[in-house]
């Protein structure tokens, strides 16, 4: 939250870690929080093709490995959303990507 406060930009990973599995695992809360304090801040939904050989669990620089990024619309907490529902539709948000590719 201080780096928004500050205007930073932030990539996160809104399951809580870097998996292994195909798609992320469900989101866990932060985001909604993050999007709940900073209705102002634009949440990208973004999926990285190849993401388990770019960004390797316990690494902490990406791995210099072509790949790709696809980027969504932005997402806002919608009035009255409840924090399951919103974090499902972002979830979906980035799952969608993949087939963009």
């Amino acid at each position: 939250m201080e780096a928004l406060r500050h205007g930073d930009s932030l990539v996160i990973f809104p399951e809580g870690t870097r998996g292994n599995k195909p798609e992320p695992a469900v989101f866990k809360a932060g985001l909604y929080h993050l999007a709940e304090a900073f209705p102002e801040v634009q949440l990208i939904p973004a999926w990285i093709d190849n993401v388990q050989r770019v960004m390797p669990k316990g690494e902490v620089v990406p791995v210099p490995i072509l790949c790709s990024v696809t980027f969504g619309a932005p997402l806002t907490l919608q009035a009255g959303e409840d924090k399951r529902a919103f974090l499902d539709r972002a979830r979906n948000a980035v799952v969608a990507l993949r087939s963009v590719n």
